[in-house]
């Protein structure tokens, strides 16, 4: 099958964690090929109202059974764990039945569009004490990670601007754009956190701009470009400017300016070679999209999961983090909306 991985399970090592992956898409394709390939699971269950694409899926673990429901998946008791992949709008139900039967959820961001329900997820979460990790992978991406320490440790100084550029390729579908919660929640909320994970504070206040080149996403009362600023108590300012069509390849840059120094995370290629003739300079062209750039990032964030699930370290993002984001995405939208700065109450 061409829109899931060729692989088979790996045999699962003495104590593997029993998990399900909820969600058939092309993002769960992405953790299926990393549950598959990493021996601290056992892939269980595939959950999708599309079973035949959910019994190809489970055929490459012998292990793992198709369902279309997470609530026939929960019936095992010795399931551990749960990869939820779906559509955002379903994913505070999945996650409260994950929880309630004390299994470990690792649920793809946005937890939900809707703050009151980011709380209650991680309100029923510390009330089961079971885990709830919401995967904004840049968390657990070296190059990101590399930047955080330049940052945290002082090798630049102090803090004053952090410029993210993400610029998608190709565009979404449409069809996907149409759940995908518009493009604040959706890639800008990566850039938010990121900004906020790299100052270690929430911004005060939020200008944004957008447009609408594309006729089709404008008519979804979307944008397709989009720049947010943003300022800080400490008078730090941070800017994101997100593009849904980068024709050149999937453009994802971070900027860190301080006192003493500047510190970047810049885009990867297949490649470092270049080509120097008379006719200009030749590199490999970016990555293709979100799942080449991010692969190595993808099993380390399944990993930190493992972890998180065996009580080795807690999740990389806590409650209040998954909630601010949600908070100053929603007051960014609003500034585009209006053209008014606004100010972020938390």
């Amino acid at each position: 099958m061409s829109s899931g991985p060729e692989l088979k399970q790996r045999k699962a090592d003495s104590g593997a964690i029993p998990v399900a992956l909820v969600g058939a898409g092309r993002i769960g394709a992405v953790h299926l090929k990393n549950i598959l390939a990493n021996p601290r699971f056992e892939l269980r269950f595939v959950v999708d109202i599309n079973m035949q694409v959910a019994q190809e899926w489970a055929s490459r673990s012998p292990h793992a059974k198709a369902v279309a429901t997470i609530e026939e998946a929960l019936q095992d008791k010795e399931l551990r764990a749960v990869v939820i992949c779906s559509p955002t709008a379903n994913h505070p139900d999945a996650i409260l039945k994950s929880l309630r039967a004390h299994v470990a959820v690792m649920c793809e961001k946005p937890i939900s569009f809707k703050v009151k329900e980011i709380d209650e997820c991680y309100e029923e979460a510390k009330k089961q004490n079971t885990p709830l990790l919401c995967a904004y992978q840049r968390r657990s991406d070296p190059s990101c990670r590399a930047l955080k320490e330049a940052c945290a440790s002082g090798k630049v100084g102090q803090l004053q601007i952090v410029r993210t550029i993400s610029r998608d390729h190709p565009v979404p579908t449409i069809a996907y754009l149409k759940i995908s919660g518009k493009i604040f929640h959706d890639c800008g909320s990566h850039d938010l956190d990121v900004c906020r994970w790299l100052l270690g504070e929430d911004p005060t206040e939020v200008f944004a701009v957008g447009s609408a080149f594309n006729p089709e996403i404008g008519a979804l009362h979307d944008w397709d470009t989009v720049m947010i600023t943003l300022k800080y108590a400490s008078g730090a300012i941070a800017s994101v400017d997100l593009a849904r069509n980068a024709v050149y390849g999937y453009d994802q840059r971070i900027e860190v300016l301080g006192s003493q120094g500047m510190v970047q995370a810049n885009n990867k290629q297949n490649t470092t070679v270049t080509l120097a003739t008379e006719n200009g300079l030749h590199t490999d062209p970016f990555l293709y999209s979100f799942p080449q750039r991010y692969s190595e990032t993808y099993a380390l964030e399944l990993d930190h999961f493992a972890n998180v699930v065996e009580g080795k370290e807690p999740p990389r993002l806590s409650h209040a983090d998954v909630r601010a984001v949600a908070i100053v995405a929603d007051a960014a939208e609003r500034s585009c909306e209006t053209g008014q700065k606004v100010h972020i109450k938390y």
